[in-house]
């Protein structure tokens, strides 16, 4: 696909700790040219979970100290109506909400101490938006700012390869609307998506990036990039290419290529300031869970996780990965006898297992005519549920009845604010290297 249109800018600068590096990538690559001091700005930050204090945000959530930066920026610049928003994974059971992922993150004390107002994209109000056939229901924030910055992590999809700007806007979406994605083609709805909601500055945070994402169970490097642009299609470009995975091979990179005419490839990119190539580090995207369990020394269990399935929604992501971190920290070594654990809307289980647990409600309507399929319901099921149900039922009785034990009182200890709990399946990120301090 040729084209005459002009090149977009796209910033690439080495992170130095400072706001100097962020302002230098908005100045490579114009990113203020149409900023006027009296526009309503929105942030939207990647804001996955309102977690635990002990789980590791590197890699997971835009960094506070980033947000920061852009925030003392915009001030410079005179502008004082700023909001931030996103829509995090809500979970009462896990005390996860958007606010608390405000505070976990550190946006919330950032946003404090510039007068940044903080919202919800999980509440109304909504407006409703027609992609194709498919209608959803979007964050009117998002819809009816003057000048919306996209504020994406560096990081792997274990789903679509990458995720990045186009697909940060996802967030922007009421959580029945995120759904739907995954009930339909959700690399056509992002691209569709990102027809229907400007973006005027995206800022890909590289302080860390993530590898196998884009939860906890992936793996995060320090790698002190920032990427920036005015052109959220090529900013995606420019950081597929830094992480080592082929732009051809994003989905939602070729629909959004396919829609719109305009070339998938980094030669239609001007890039300014480091050589992409030169400072790019591969990162792998396909994460097995199973991997995970013999980590853990775990035998005889085998999952069939979101790769397999793209109709596998974040809400039972979210379950699987905090079942897996309780699971392979209390049977350490254990060997079980052909269990398998089915969640998706699409995932069929295997002839072979013995004992197939069916996690949600998608992976329960996949498999009607299963006549042994443990079923756990909800969408997404409850996390107490799913632990009891899989402990119970894939343990010998008395190291069932300890292990549960042992979870009641956790869990009561974690609902008065009184236990936090780490997880070794979720990765040990050390200082200096790992810098609590940039969130």
């Amino acid at each position: 696909m040729e084209t005459d249109e002009p090149k977009w800018k796209v910033a690439v600068v080495k992170y130095d700790g400072t706001s100097n590096a962020l302002r230098k990538a908005i100045q490579l690559c114009g990113g203020f040219e149409e900023l006027k001091p009296d526009h309503k700005i929105l942030l939207k930050p990647n804001i996955l979970w309102g977690g635990t204090k002990k789980l590791p945000p590197f890699g997971v959530v835009t960094t506070s100290a980033v947000v920061g930066h852009l925030l003392e920026l915009l001030r410079d610049q005179g502008c004082r109506d700023i909001t931030i928003g996103e829509g995090a994974i809500p979970n009462k059971e896990l005390g996860s909400s958007t606010y608390k992922g405000y505070e976990w993150s550190g946006i919330g004390k950032v946003a404090k101490r510039y007068g940044a107002k903080l919202v919800d994209f999980n509440s109304e109000p909504f407006e409703e938006v027609e992609l194709e056939e498919v209608k959803v229901k979007i964050s009117k924030w998002a819809l009816e700012s003057d000048f919306l910055i996209n504020l994406p992590v560096l990081k792997a999809h274990r789903q679509t390869k990458v995720s990045l700007g186009m697909k940060n806007l996802k967030g922007c979406l009421a959580i029945e609307s995120k759904k739907k994605f995954h009930k339909h083609d959700i690399a056509h709805l992002i691209a569709l998506l990102n027809t229907k909601i400007k973006t005027s500055l995206t800022i890909i945070d590289g302080i860390y990036a993530m590898e196998r994402g884009p939860d906890f169970l992936g793996t995060s490097y320090r790698t002190n990039l920032l990427i920036a642009g005015r052109d959220v299609f090529s900013c995606d470009i420019v950081g597929a290419e830094a992480m080592g995975i082929k732009m051809e091979e994003v989905d939602y990179l070729k629909e959004f290529s396919s829609i719109t005419g305009r070339p998938l490839s980094l030669d239609a990119v001007e890039v300014k300031g480091e050589n992409v190539k030169e400072i790019a580090r591969p990162l792998k995207w396909r994460l097995s869970l199973d991997d995970i369990f013999h980590q853990a020394g775990i035998q005889g269990i085998t999952v069939q996780h979101e790769e397999t399935d793209l109709s596998c929604c974040s809400g039972c992501a979210v379950i699987l990965s905090a079942f897996c971190g309780v699971f392979c920290k209390d049977n350490p070594g254990v060997a079980l006898d052909g269990l398998e654990i089915c969640l998706g809307g699409k995932t069929k289980a295997k002839k072979e297992s013995k004992k197939v647990f069916l996690l949600g409600n998608c992976a329960i309507s996949a498999n009607k005519d299963l006549k042994d399929g443990i079923k756990i319901k909800g969408c997404p099921p409850p996390i107490l549920d799913t632990v009891m149900s899989i402990v119970l039922k894939s343990l010998p009785k008395k190291r069932a009845a300890k292990i549960l034990m042992s979870r009641m009182v956790k869990n009561i200890g974690i609902k008065l604010g009184v236990y936090d709990e780490a997880f070794p399946a979720f990765g040990v990120y050390k200082p200096p290297e790992f810098d609590r301090g940039h969130f």
